[in-house]
């Protein structure tokens, strides 16, 4: 209605000069134009009530769960509240999630000290569990904390406290499992109370290696017995001619006698020398094609290698070049010693793209490869590291080689990842999973539950479909029991903790996702005093009344 405004100010430049025209001394006509004035603003005003009132609308939520709300709250006084006051710690995400759509108010906190808690949930057998808890907030009167491993005997303890507001603890796990180590903490004047640390040990897994060579060498001699020395299950095949191999096995390695491209072979990593690609038949090229859809396959290249074999480098989408061999100086960032320069072959990358693993040793790449989610397939551009072990940097001379391992077989033997969206997985409260692996179908969580026989029952639980983030597809989950869970047809699992542990992180948390909420809803909310409300029409149009009631009256005065 921009019009109407135009027309206010046009009507009181009409009757301006006819005020003026009247023959009353000039106090009484600026009177007159300023009631004329103020009858025009009010005109205007009762079209547009400006805001002029406080405002005093806030509805305190007192309720301890976001349920609570609409039985305390009718819909419209919620829609009329500038805020919701949360008293105490808060919620969490997911209950200032369903709560109304206002501005939230964190209130006033609960004298709980709030914790901040860290533990390694995953560990290979022989790494350590490491504990670490941190006073966030709040008053902490000193309390001792002690770490217990599964069978009650006690790892390490520490004070935590006002003064000491962050303790680390340790233990060494002795067997692989779901285990579940004990915090127990101990305050002055108040009993002690244990709370639950599920840890996951897993048995450390040597890739299983298969070493193919087109001729002895001085270099394959070094990673062979570099393997050897590692435990790593390895086999090593040698061609001595076209149709004569020469073949080791050792750290438990199964030997495998014929077919060795066969992908159906338990090997995780295959080493193949460049010079052998002249050598295969179709039938182990077309094998190698497959191999490199579910292995992770690695090429040592060579000087000597066919241009056949630089064709099917560009087939696999990672082209090779020529260049001129040269001795590049490269260390290990751990090195504190010279070591022998490496000598490159005489191909290189033709370009390195985002994504992809290199080793690069000043501007000169001396391993690249392209990991993909089940499989990945590398190239060796050094020709001469075992020089290193034989000037006694064998330390150097492993740290470079696992490196490039771990390269290769970043994601060798598993499934792909899962993650827990809940940072403290409770009983009776949504558990978010998300996975790039899972599919439209909700998978199916199981819970071991022990039945009056003591043999353990699977439990299995439905998922609901939620809002997919940067993980991948996600599902939500409502467990209602504490105790371990895994996922069905993966090696994936997650314990439940009871609906009453860790009140202190618990606190933290909640304060938290309070102040993270209150700040994205409707942005951070900061202090205001110039907020009003517009005025009631009928105040306006009552001023209104008594303004035309005036002019009528000084107007029938002055015609006296």
């Amino acid at each position: 209605m921009s019009w109407f405004p135009l027309i206010c100010l046009l009507g009181f430049a009409i009757s301006t000069p006819l005020v003026l025209r009247q023959g009353t001394s000039i106090l009484r006509r600026f009177g007159k134009i300023a009631l004329q004035g103020a009858i025009w603003l009010l005109v205007w005003s009762l079209f547009t009530p400006p805001a002029l009132l406080p405002v005093e609308s806030e509805a305190q939520l007192k309720a301890t769960s976001a349920a609570d709300v609409n039985r305390q709250f009718s819909a419209a006084q919620i829609q009329s509240a500038d805020t919701l006051q949360i008293p105490g710690d808060g919620l969490l995400r997911d209950g200032l999630r369903d709560l109304p759509p206002v501005r939230l108010q964190p209130g006033e906190t609960s004298p709980q000290p709030g914790w901040q808690v860290q533990w390694t949930r995953e560990i290979n057998l022989g790494e350590p569990l490491r504990l670490q808890v941190a006073l966030d907030d709040g008053q902490q009167l000193p309390a001792k904390l002690v770490l217990e491993d599964p069978f009650g005997s006690d790892a390490g303890s520490a004070l935590l406290s006002t003064e000491n507001r962050e303790l680390i603890l340790q233990a060494w796990p002795k067997l692989a499992g779901n285990w579940l180590y004990r915090v127990r903490i101990e305050t002055e004047g108040s009993p002690a109370r244990i709370e639950t640390l599920p840890v996951t040990v897993r048995d450390p897994q040597s890739p299983h290696v298969l070493v193919w060579l087109a001729r002895p060498g001085f270099e394959s001699a070094a990673l062979a017995r570099w393997l050897r020395q590692s435990g790593t299950p390895t086999q090593v095949v040698t061609q001595l001619a076209p149709e004569i191999q020469r073949s080791e096995t050792f750290n438990n390695q199964s030997p495998i006698k014929n077919n060795l491209l066969d992908s159906a072979h338990p090997i995780d990593l295959v080493i193949l020398d460049s010079r052998l690609w002249s050598q295969f038949t179709a039938a182990q090229r077309k094998q190698l094609e497959k191999l490199a859809t579910n292995k992770s396959l690695l090429w040592l290249v060579d000087d000597d290698s066919s241009p056949a074999f630089v064709s099917y480098a560009t087939s696999r989408g990672m082209p090779l070049e020529k260049s001129v061999a040269s001795a590049v100086a490269y260390a290990e960032p751990a090195a504190d010693t010279e070591i022998p320069a490496l000598q490159l072959t005489g191909l290189r990358p033709v370009q390195v793209h985002d994504g992809d693993a290199a080793i690069s040793a000043g501007e000169q790449v001396i391993y690249w490869a392209r990991v993909q989610p089940q499989s990945s397939i590398g190239f060796v551009f050094f020709r001469n590291s075992y020089r290193w072990q034989t000037a006694g940097n064998a330390r150097e001379f492993a740290q470079l080689w696992k490196q490039l391992f771990d390269h290769q077989l970043a994601l060798r033997g598993e499934h792909t990842g899962v993650a827990v969206s809940t940072e403290l997985p409770r009983a009776g409260e949504r558990i978010g999973l998300c996975s790039e692996g899972f599919a439209e179908n909700p998978p199916q969580l199981r819970r071991a539950a022990e039945t009056g026989s003591g043999i353990q029952q699977p439990v299995a639980l439905g998922g609901a479909p939620a809002a997919n983030n940067e993980h991948g597809r996600c599902y939500s989950f409502w467990p209602q029991q504490s105790g371990w869970y895994q996922l069905a047809e993966s090696d994936f699992g997650f314990y439940v903790h009871g609906i009453d542990a860790w009140p202190e992180w618990r606190a933290a948390i909640e304060r938290r996702e309070i102040r993270l909420m209150a700040s994205a809803r409707l942005g951070p909310q900061v202090a205001d005093d110039g907020a009003r409300a517009p005025l009631p029409r009928y105040w306006i149009a009552l001023a209104l009344l008594a303004a035309l009631v005036l002019s009528w009256w000084r107007e029938r005065s002055s015609l006296r």
